[in-house]
């Protein structure tokens, strides 16, 4: 098949969390089972393009003004094209999508620019697609592109990686999107009279998905569907669920140079080493008493149910714990963070920003992995974690519930701690299971293997994918 993957983030390229990955990964994994893919990004200034072609140059109205722009090539070494639109007024700029906690004030003209433009250089490159595989709201508008275009040679399929970011924007952007008028209204991106780029391109795509089987299924209720629970249910199809995967290769602890030694599941050794180095590295006193040590390694939002932590965190310490944090995001949180550290010198530390080196020497390092997310469509550091034997103590929702296995009874096939609560109390007693598994060392080393041999290899959901696209072109 002849697939267009089109999104705002690809890695290693330009990421913000783990949208870039999973596209990057998807793409190799599928033109790795023989089809034909190309990804669209936006070219934007943290992109290295001096060695990149010049394949078009194009203008189109965009508002009151013509408006040009360029198509480039910017790799194709992986088994797939990468293309990116570059158009300076709209991407040259430090951040993707504002500065700090602030969004760019521009950005539905920025996106909806994107999109456009994608579906003209599709054309004029006679790319020709199948499938228009489309990732959040930033690229939301592609469905209603082509649903507005009649006998339109492609199919859609929305993927929602995070429901709560929409896209929602003052009606009198709807005129950027070239859209007949009609498809302002209640059936169409009108909501509580804006624009709502995700909620036309749900009820515009030919399919929807998302990341994980339970956030398919939560996403359709008022907890978890931020306002577009009834659209979502309201769709003729049911809206599947396909968890994320990883690459393996590139999370191998058994060959990761960035690590101060190499380990597998059959010799754990060299975890031992990690940890240490990593206490040295992050100034925590380990003690002569073997201690727990539990890291996190996430966006710094309210999402990730760090407000449970921080009011957690005096007891954890209490416990014994060691805890180390790395991350970014609300000022609120960095500060709160960087207090607590300081609060509790030698047994808590945290690193405000991302460093992957720093990312894979805690993963090495720590004994247990911290996910107290409120909500999670898939999460993927818990699964990166897994691999280097952290073993996962989640909140049971979206991702963290379909990929994380426990057993009450204590059976091999354990992988992690799962915990139903949104609070302190319920992460605690968490916490609590997770120290008296570390102080059982044959229980520990079981559950650390586990959670290792996990696998969250793309193949499978590759051909799950694979499946929801064939089942688009039996539509035809």
């Amino acid at each position: 098949m002849r697939i267009a993957m089109v999104s705002s983030e690809v890695s290693p390229h330009a990421t913000t969390g783990g949208l870039g990955e999973v596209v990057a990964s998807l793409s190799a994994a599928l033109a790795a089972r023989g089809h034909e893919v190309s990804v669209f990004m936006p070219l934007y200034r943290c992109v290295h393009s001096n060695d990149s072609e010049l394949l078009l140059k194009d203008a189109m109205e965009f508002g009151d003004r013509e408006t040009a722009w360029e198509t480039r090539l910017l790799d194709e070494a992986n088994g797939w094209r990468l293309y990116g639109v570059r158009k300076e007024e709209f991407f040259d700029r430090r951040h993707l999508y504002g500065e700090g906690d602030c969004d760019y004030e521009d950005n539905a003209e920025r996106f909806i620019f994107f999109c456009r433009a994608v579906l003209r250089a599709l054309e004029k490159l006679d790319l020709a697609p199948e499938i228009v595989h489309a990732h959040d709201w930033q690229t939301a508008l592609l469905p209603s592109l082509l649903a507005a275009r009649r006998g339109a040679r492609s199919t859609s399929l929305l993927t929602l990686h995070n429901l709560a970011f929409q896209g929602v924007f003052p009606a009198a952007r709807f005129a950027l999107t070239g859209l007949p008028r009609g498809f302002f209204s209640f059936h169409g991106l009108e909501f509580f009279g804006q624009i709502n780029l995700l909620k036309g391109g749900i009820l515009h795509a030919d399919r929807v998905n998302t990341v994980s089987p339970t956030y398919a299924k939560e996403i359709q209720t008022a907890a978890f569907g931020c306002g577009l629970e009834g659209v979502l249910s309201g769709r003729p199809d049911k809206v599947a669920g396909i968890l994320n995967g990883i690459d393996p290769s590139r999370w191998d602890p058994a060959t990761d140079a960035q690590i101060l030694e190499t380990f597998d599941a059959k010799d754990l050794s060299g975890k031992a080493a990690c940890k240490l180095a990593l206490a040295r590295e992050l100034g925590l006193r380990l003690g002569r008493v073997p201690a727990p040590l539990f890291a996190m390694v996430a966006r710094l939002t309210a999402q990730k149910g760090l407000d449970a932590l921080l009011d957690a965190l005096p007891e954890l310490v209490e416990m014994g714990a060691k805890l180390v944090l790395l991350g970014s995001g609300s000022a609120e949180y960095e500060d709160a963070l960087r207090a607590a550290a300081a609060r509790h010198k030698g047994s808590v530390a945290a690193r405000i920003g991302f460093d992957e080196g720093l990312a894979r020497r805690i993963f090495a390092g720590s004994d247990f992995f911290l996910m107290p997310s409120f909500f999670e469509p898939c999460g993927l550091s818990h699964m990166q974690a897994m691999r280097y034997g952290g073993i996962p103590v989640v909140r049971a929702t979206g991702g963290l519930e379909d990929s994380v296995v426990e057993r009450k009874d204590g059976g091999s096939e354990a992988t992690g701690i799962k915990f139903a609560g949104a609070g302190p109390k319920a992460l605690l007693h968490a916490a609590h299971e997770a120290i008296r598994i570390f102080r059982d060392p044959d229980k520990l080393s079981t559950m650390r293997a586990a959670a290792m041999r996990a696998d969250f290899s793309w193949s499978k959901s590759a051909q799950a994918y694979e499946t929801l696209y064939a089942s688009l072109k039996a539509r035809d």
